[in-house]
């Protein structure tokens, strides 16, 4: 088992790190081949997510040695879906301050984005080792949900980040290593809602039913949910608290999270057979920055 888990892992490097040269105007390939495209968004939102970049950047202009400055044009980047220019912003901001845990953090995460696994996995085993000298705060959001203030936490945004890594990779182990570590700083239940649902994921890969269902068994239906609704129905399905045809499937990434999550479900207790249909409508999702169609490459591509 350990021998073909070491090749799917490799396997999936080398997809992940193929460099046959770009069409125009993509961002990556997936990990089916396909070529990787901005999606298209309303006129008025890209025109605010512009003009907020544009603001960003002038503050750079005029605070080049600020970190926080580089972060904001690296993240309005990112919602503009222009992930290589994100990595270009973080990696200059880093010949500057090497080894900064905040940069790689949001470098990693790009780099995730645009399937270049290897490199994400490096960007936050290093922020995990700067992350022991730097101490933890939550991090602003670009896109605030109503209701919810900002919530994530710098070293928890590497822990998760870290462990999604491996587990696209099919590093199972690795990744249950990591959420353990994430769930050890996770201080809100929006939190361990996202947390549970992946490490019940990494457990069940890696053989270890008794913790998967361990992880969830405090997970409960009066928790304080605002945005990862989607993670929170899962984990309540996977404890046997919410039947399937109760759940409510969302739009954007947080669908994209739960038709994964439900996919997931299925292969493990059904088989690909059954899933291999959810794993293909989700993978040819537009939004394909979102982790659940990352998710479904990888099991595809598995």
């Amino acid at each position: 088992m350990a021998s073909r888990r070491f090749v799917v892992v490799v396997s999936l490097w080398l997809l992940a790190s193929c460099q046959v040269a770009l069409p125009s105007g993509a961002e990556g390939w997936s990990l089916s081949g396909r070529a990787l495209y901005a999606p298209e968004l309303p006129t008025e939102v890209r025109a605010q997510r512009e003009a907020n970049l544009a603001v960003a950047r002038d503050v750079l202009a005029q605070q080049p040695e600020d970190r926080e400055a580089a972060i904001w044009v690296g993240r309005r980047l990112g919602y503009l879906a222009r992930y290589r220019e994100a990595i270009d912003v973080y990696s200059e901001a880093l010949t500057r301050m090497p080894g900064d845990a905040f940069l790689l953090r949001h470098r990693g995460h790009r780099y995730l984005s645009v399937r270049q696994f290897d490199k994400a996995r490096a960007d936050f085993i290093a922020a995990v080792i700067a992350c022991r000298t730097t101490p933890d705060e939550t991090e602003p959001d670009g896109l605030p949900v109503p209701g919810r203030p900002p919530h994530s936490t710098l070293h928890f945004n590497v822990h998760y980040h870290r462990a999604l890594v491996a587990f696209v990779m099919g590093d199972f182990d690795a990744a249950v290593r990591g959420w353990l570590d994430c769930l050890a700083v996770c201080h809100n239940d929006e939190s361990r809602v996202a947390v549970t649902h992946w490490l019940w994921c990494a457990r069940i890969r890696s053989g270890d039913e008794a913790g998967a269902a361990a992880a969830v068994s405090g997970i409960t239906a009066e928790m304080d949910i605002v945005e990862n609704k989607s993670y929170h129905q899962l984990c309540l399905l996977y404890a046997g608290r919410l039947h399937r045809e109760k759940m409510f499937v969302g739009e954007g990434s947080s669908g994209a999270a739960l038709r994964f999550g439900l996919a997931h479900y299925d292969l493990v207790s059904k088989g690909m057979v059954m899933a291999r249909p959810q794993f293909e409508q989700l993978a040819a999702d537009p939004g394909w920055a979102s982790f659940g169609v990352i998710a479904a490459e990888a099991e595809l591509a598995r």
